[in-house]
């Protein structure tokens, strides 16, 4: 029988020592493979094939006052969230969480090697190591997102596929399936494979998904010349609102919605009080500037609003927004998920109940449960 869930968290973190799981990598890596190192004041850090040292950083330390996260010398022993899956478990009791949907931040560190044999080889040994053991002793409560290559699209594929025998319930994109960040026909292969195995696919705080860190928001078919003062077209739909909804609307523009009808996409921890004004903008700044889009970037109309697409098939995550939440509506409490971020700063471990009351205060319970339990559970199929 499937647990009974009463509030889950959309969105947590796992930032595990890499010592623990290292032993999962094949034998010629290992020594290049993640590895603890300490830092001069004490605190610990991640390296990679010899590269540069990956701090923890002070924003993991939860259960310290605001105004002395600067004073913190963070280890994976200190720090809350980074330990063994019992302690997990326990933290999750003490805040009143049944069930987390976990992020690792491990995914950018790995792609610092230039070896990419190694990188993928490092992945499959973290996705195995969350699904084998980390996750083990409560696969319904330690619900780890899998971890996919950035290489190119096979090779995110067979990675998804190889999470999916091993049981977990969907994979964090943190570019798009062909390590762009912007979407490619390539890409069509992954989305159709993801909704005919029935995974779930999320994205953390955007990743690098629609914001390009060296690579353009989208591959235009005309260069805009000199004469028009922005760089990227997306600009204009989202230049007074959020990016969160940037890779949303690449991915309208590219076709991949109508195109795959039944795909969907759930965005962590992107908030939602911006939403009553950036659904209005989006719309109002498609009317007005769409045609000189057109002829400028060579970019097609659409065929609805683009509000239309970010309502429909894409789930938002949010923290703490009362704001948010009184704003509920307007894009729908069935595509709302809430979280606590725990073990990073973000969160009010281990008080997030006595948020919950006064942020929820007066929402349905019908409306309340979808937020907490129902619509996490229909996403990441947990009652399976």
């Amino acid at each position: 029988m499937a647990r009974q869930y009463k509030c889950i968290s959309g969105d947590g973190h796992i930032d595990l020592n890499p010592d623990i799981w290292r032993d999962r990598v094949q034998a010629q890596f290992r020594d290049r493979a993640p590895k603890r190192v300490k830092m001069d004041n004490g605190s610990d850090a991640v390296v990679i094939d010899g590269g540069k040292p990956n701090t923890i950083g002070i924003t993991r330390s939860v259960r310290v006052a605001h105004i002395d996260l600067a004073k913190q010398v963070p280890t994976f022993e200190t720090c809350a969230g980074t330990g063994s899956p019992e302690q997990r478990l326990a933290e999750q009791d003490q805040d009143g969480i049944d069930c987390e949907i976990l992020f690792s931040q491990i995914t950018f560190v790995l792609r610092q090697t230039p070896d990419d044999d190694l990188y993928r080889d490092c992945i499959r040994a973290y996705n195995e190591f969350l699904a084998l053991e980390y996750s083990a002793p409560a696969p319904d409560r330690l619900v780890c997102m899998g971890t996919l290559p950035t290489t190119n699209v096979d090779d995110a594929i067979k990675e998804m596929e190889h999470c999916k025998k091993l049981g977990m319930k969907g994979m964090k994109l943190d570019r798009y399936p062909s390590g762009k960040s912007y979407p490619t026909k390539e890409d069509d292969k992954f989305w159709a494979a993801a909704i005919d195995m029935q995974m779930a696919l999320t994205n953390h705080n955007t990743g690098n998904m629609g914001s390009g860190r060296g690579q353009p928001d989208y591959m235009y078919p005309k260069d805009p010349g000199h004469d028009v003062h922005q760089k990227e077209a997306f600009k204009f739909f989202t230049r007074f609102t959020n990016d969160a909804m940037t890779a949303a609307l690449q991915m309208a523009f590219f076709g991949v919605w109508d195109r795959f009808p039944k795909l969907e996409i759930y965005w962590a921890e992107t908030m939602i009080g911006w939403f009553e004004y950036g659904l209005w903008q989006v719309d109002d700044h498609y009317d007005r500037y769409m045609g000189m889009i057109n002829d400028a970037w060579g970019l097609n109309k659409l065929d609805r609003k683009p509000s239309e697409y970010l309502k429909d098939r894409n789930y938002w995550g949010f923290l703490r927004d009362p704001v948010g939440i009184k704003r509920r509506h307007c894009i729908g409490v069935d595509k709302l998920m809430w979280g606590t971020d725990f073990a990073h700063a973000a969160s009010d471990f281990p008080n997030s109940q006595k948020y919950l009351k006064e942020d929820f205060a007066g929402v349905p319970e019908n409306e309340l449960r979808a937020m907490l339990v129902d619509n996490c559970v229909r996403y990441f199929h947990l009652d399976q």
